[in-house]
């Protein structure tokens, strides 16, 4: 939707003022003159881009020669549209103007993250013959949050059964060593993780939620096999999408709980021969008493 400029604030025209109903009529052209698709899409930390198509120097014929692009972070009230051109930002600096039906773009830089940002942009010609206003691209800029979790440096098996290891470590926080964090990911494998093979290594369910940094937490991984070496390491990432790097790989061996399997062909020997207990018990005795 385009929106009109109010009367007596849109176009500008150097030389004599046209007749009433001349510039009635150009102020109708000078709407349809407006680029009609812009729209914004965020880039970087606090940035934004802005798109859109260009328009021509008389209607959409010919190249125009200027781009006025200004924002704020109030819409438009009561479609009082010329005053809130007047108190906007401009932006600097703003692209040539290429021919009509071309993508021009601008990169807003400088902006306040975590805020909602209205822009709007005008064409002006070599007089300069300025368009009427574009419409409304509306962006809330991104977090600037590019400080990950600190790195847990104190991830130790305290105790293990046959099945199961148990884990404690210090909550690291969100921005290094400071608030809380948003999520671990605790992975385990039987060979030494390294930054390399962490996607191999198998992951857990069940985390717990980070705590205030600072903090002690534990864990239990469960389901693993007997008697076997088991590495372990943990990544926190917060509520940006920062992640930590690896933490400190401690092993830790899960308990021979395995007794031996018992005998099930327990037989006698055929070449032994038959033993009479009776005779064998009376043989020991008088053995025993000529001694």
């Amino acid at each position: 939707m385009l929106i009109a400029p109010r009367s007596g604030a849109p176009a500008r025209h150097s030389g004599n003022a046209f007749p009433s109903n001349t510039l009635l009529v150009l102020l109708a052209a000078v709407v349809l003159l407006c680029p009609s698709a812009s729209q914004a899409q965020t880039a970087a930390d606090s940035s934004v881009t802005l798109l859109w198509t260009a328009t021509g120097d008389d209607g959409n014929v010919g190249t125009a020669s200027y781009y006025d692009i200004r924002y704020q972070t109030a819409g438009i009230a009561s479609a009082d549209t010329a005053t809130w051109w007047s108190a906007a930002t401009r932006v600097l600096p703003v692209p040539t103007p290429r021919p009509p039906g071309s993508t021009d773009s601008v990169l807003v830089r400088g902006l306040t993250p975590l805020t909602t940002y209205y822009f709007m942009i005008r064409v002006g010609d070599e007089v300069p013959n300025w368009s009427g206003f574009s419409n409304l691209a509306v962006r809330t800029t991104s977090s600037t949050d590019v400080t990950a979790p600190r790195a847990i440096a104190d991830l130790a098996v305290t105790t293990t059964t046959g099945t199961s290891i148990s884990l404690r470590w210090t909550a690291p926080g969100d921005d290094g060593g400071t608030g809380t964090a948003a999520s671990y990911d605790i992975r385990y494998s039987t060979s030494a993780i390294t930054s390399t093979n962490w996607g191999s290594a198998v992951s857990v369910s069940g985390e717990p939620a980070p705590t205030i940094a600072g903090t002690q937490q534990t864990f239990t991984i469960t389901g693993l096999n007997p008697s076997r070496t088991y590495y372990v390491a943990i990544r926190a990432t917060d509520d940006a999408a920062n992640v930590s790097a690896l933490s400190n790989v401690p092993s830790g061996t899960t308990l021979d709980t395995i007794p031996p399997a018992p005998v099930r062909d327990l037989s006698m020997d055929p070449d032994s021969g038959t033993v009479d207990p009776i005779v064998s018990a009376a043989q020991y005795e008088v053995a025993s008493n000529a001694r």
